[in-house]
């Protein structure tokens, strides 16, 4: 299918559209309404989607790579298996967000809302993390090496099974959350502790 590169969709009413396979570079959506719409298989490129609304959306084997989501509306979005590598996320409405699955390694959630979102398996590996709420989130299995968590709310969140290698153990706020063994050793020795 013929790569769309370089159009402006400002405030295109795509709403309950069905796009499967298609590419997209250097686009801009713009406030567009997207609510509603379905993609499988698409690839958006450096594509811009501030303020567009994207609620109720569902998305299959879906790539965002360096993409911009300023002010945009997720509410009530699906995202399984989607690829969002390098892609930034600013004053977004994220829930509730169902997520199955997916690389968003390299993405940036500065002060992102996810609580009590389920995030098991999620590659968030070198992902900013900073001042994200993750409040009772499920990261169960997800890869958060070397993420950046600096004054991240985990309060009651599960960290169980998750991959933490590269993460400044000693600015987490672990009250409440749940961890494995391992974890808590990896906890006690980042404080200086002398674990056996």
């Amino acid at each position: 299918m013929e790569e769309v590169v370089g159009e402006r969709f400002h405030g295109a009413e795509w709403g309950g559209r069905d796009l499967a396979g298609q590419h997209f570079t250097d686009c801009s959506f713009e406030g567009a309404d997207l609510e509603e719409l379905v993609t499988s298989g698409c690839v958006f490129t450096t594509c811009d989607f501030s303020s567009a609304r994207l609620n109720a959306s569902s998305h299959t084997d879906t790539a965002f790579l360096r993409c911009t989501f300023r002010r945009t509306n997720l509410f009530a979005a699906r995202l399984v298996g989607c690829k969002l590598s390098g892609s930034t996320f600013v004053d977004c409405t994220m829930r509730p967000l169902e997520v199955d699955g997916g690389d968003w390694r390299y993405v940036s959630l500065r002060g992102a809302d996810l609580g009590r979102t389920d995030l098991r398996g999620l590659k968030l590996a070198e992902a900013d993390l900073t001042d994200a709420d993750l409040r009772r989130a499920d990261l169960r299995e997800a890869d958060l090496s070397h993420a950046r968590m600096r004054h991240v709310r985990l309060a009651g969140a599960d960290l169980r099974g998750a991959e933490l290698e590269g993460v400044d153990l000693r600015i987490l706020d672990l009250t409440g959350v749940r961890i494995d063994a391992l974890q808590a050793v990896a906890v006690a020795t980042a404080h200086g502790a002398r674990v056996g």
